[in-house]
């Protein structure tokens, strides 16, 4: 459960972002520390796996960069839901 209050937009979009659970972090994208942040990806290479981890204000940037290259093409890809471990649980 998300212990911090925050404004959910209604939109599509306001509530796949609300969907996520954040906790307190750094993102990936604009690097600021010590905010909500939710694992949003990874990159996978040889050596393993390293979590991404981006803010309320970068998730809605990315999926708004992923909705508009959606709408350009005509086509949506599948999605598949990866089971997650706790960022405490994550192995080095």
């Amino acid at each position: 459960m998300n212990p911090w209050p925050v404004p959910v937009s209604r939109d599509r979009l306001g509530v796949l972002i609300a969907a996520y659970e954040y906790e307190l972090g750094s993102c990936f994208r604009c690097i600021r520390k010590g905010i909500q942040v939710t694992r949003f990806g990874e990159i996978v290479s040889e050596e393993g796996e390293t979590p991404l981890y981006a803010c309320r204000e970068c998730v809605q940037e990315l999926l708004s960069i992923h909705e508009r290259n959606m709408d350009r093409t005509g086509h949506r890809p599948r999605i598949v839901q990866l089971p997650r471990t706790s960022r405490g649980a994550e192995t080095t």
